[in-house]
């Protein structure tokens, strides 16, 4: 189970005054961080974490996740979907019924730059949509855990896209279009959902780190669209788990739980730049919010 938010700010708070020279007395006193100091933490953060944005918005899963392991026993396998089940039902995902079509894979392999090339010439349309510098790392050898996301935009109520527009005579293309767009002056009137992802492990790679520990990491960049190139991780965070020279994490940081709660307890229908800075105040709020003591 995900710790509680109040532990979660506690720590947080700890680790923003451990850099300020204060007496033990206030080492953590709220009251001692502004919301902007907390914010501008957050923002740092959530700049860090989250990849490029699609359609100019921040994607996120929107339907029910139906996940499966393949390459180990569904033993092992159990680790890591429940963990992931676990932390999506914790944000307020649906998770789809027993029987259900994955769009969810968690593959387990030795060789992961061989499996994806393979995926890639069986099914070229499986990578076409990522930029060129990610299906480079993709393929890029000694990464430990590589992944991909598909995505659609959809109307913001959850309708999805015509496949013409109004007053083209009816003529078929690979165009998506928004039928059903309002204007406003605040939401868009569409976002984009995450319609699948494959998160690929090398076993051979992991190294010595716990299951708990890789299941909060395989968790993390399942359920959102974080950056997969190491040169530039937020910290701390468990996205930092195969960084040489870092201290061990066991899990998920107060950071990182704060992140996919603020991913989906903001507005989905955000241009991606409103996205970000509606989850660093959120995580700002919650913070004063946990911090401050009932009246």
């Amino acid at each position: 189970m995900m710790r509680s938010l109040l532990f979660v700010v506690a720590v947080w708070l700890a680790t923003a005054l451990a850099a300020k020279p204060v007496d033990d007395e206030v080492a953590v006193n709220a009251e001692r961080l502004s919301r902007a100091t907390l914010r501008a933490e957050a923002q740092t953060y959530v700049r860090k974490a989250m990849a490029y944005s699609r359609n100019g918005q921040n994607a996120r899963w929107l339907r029910p996740i139906c996940i499966e392991s393949i390459g180990v026993t569904a033993e092992v396998g159990g680790i890591f979907t429940r963990r992931v089940a676990e932390v999506a039902t914790h944000v307020g995902l649906s998770l789809a019924k027993p029987g259900c079509d994955p769009n969810l894979m968690l593959l387990f392999t030795r060789d992961a730059p061989a499996v994806i090339r393979a995926v890639g010439k069986r099914n070229s349309q499986m990578l076409a949509g990522l930029p060129p510098a990610d299906r480079a790392l993709l393929t890029r050898p000694g990464l430990p855990v590589r992944w991909w996301h598909h995505s659609a935009p959809e109307a913001s109520d959850g309708r999805q896209f015509g496949p013409t527009g109004v007053g083209i005579g009816g003529i078929q293309g690979d165009i998506s279009y928004n039928n059903y767009a309002r204007a406003s002056r605040i939401d868009a009137p569409s976002r984009v959902a995450i319609t699948g992802a494959v998160v690929v492990v090398d076993i051979g790679l992991v190294g010595n780190v716990t299951p708990a520990a890789l299941s909060d990491y395989i968790a993390l960049v399942a359920l959102s669209r974080v950056r997969m190139d190491p040169a530039n991780r937020p910290s701390p965070s468990i996205l930092q788990l195969f960084d040489p020279g870092k201290q061990a994490i066991a899990g998920f940081t107060p950071q990182d739980e704060l992140f996919i709660e603020s991913l989906y307890r903001t507005k989905a229908n955000l241009d991606a730049a409103g996205q970000r800075a509606a989850m660093a105040g959120y995580i700002a709020d919650e913070a004063i919010k946990a911090a401050t003591p009932p009246q």
